[in-house]
């Protein structure tokens, strides 16, 4: 299922104790970012399963960004522990499903590359669930995915930089969601 960012527990206490294990900063790591959120709202619209789909929802959490030390200086790392709910409705029909979340999203390590560019892996774990409009449980995503890229941090002490590219990801759980999103919402509010 989409994730709130962007666009996940086979065993769910072990692929959780395990981000958390990773997600401790490292001794000495600079925070240079940190926060809670409550409530934050969104909405947007898309057509990724042919058929108009209007999205809101509500998100809450709390985050950290930490500097990358050594060798990855200009790397930083994100950790962004959320949930949301959220209902995706056709408005053709209005037809509508549900979907709710708790997860954890963490990037755990970076290599240089070459200059200011990097391999980044991350890791998403926990569990994402949608309902019907009868508020039936219909999908359940749970387990993890470890998520690889090439990144230029453009060298500077600021996170962010250009993305380059994204590598297959690494799923490991059920995932119906993650594997078949629009096969799963089609039925439900397809047109």
């Amino acid at each position: 299922m989409p994730r709130r960012h962007t666009r996940t527990l086979g065993a769910f206490a072990a692929a959780a104790a395990a981000v958390i294990t990773l997600g401790a900063p490292p001794a000495g790591a600079t925070v240079v970012e940190s926060g809670r959120y409550t409530s934050e709202p969104y909405s947007f619209s898309h057509d990724d399963c042919g058929f108009p789909v209007d999205v809101e929802g509500t998100s809450s959490g709390h985050f950290r960004t930490r500097a990358g030390k050594g060798k990855a200086d200009t790397a930083f790392f994100a950790l962004d522990n959320y949930s949301f709910t959220e209902t995706q409705t056709n408005p053709e029909t209005g037809e509508f499903l549900t979907i709710e979340a708790n997860a954890v999203f963490n990037e755990i390590r970076a290599k240089r590359v070459e200059g200011t560019i990097f391999e980044f892996w991350a890791v998403e774990a926990g569990q994402f669930r949608m309902y019907d409009s009868d508020g039936r449980l219909v999908a359940r995503d749970r387990g993890s995915v470890l998520f690889h890229i090439l990144f230029d941090t453009e060298g500077d002490d600021v996170p962010g930089g250009i993305f380059i590219e994204e590598f297959p990801p690494t799923v490991r759980g059920p995932h119906p969601g993650f594997d078949d999103f629009c096969g799963l919402i089609t039925p439900l509010i397809g047109s």
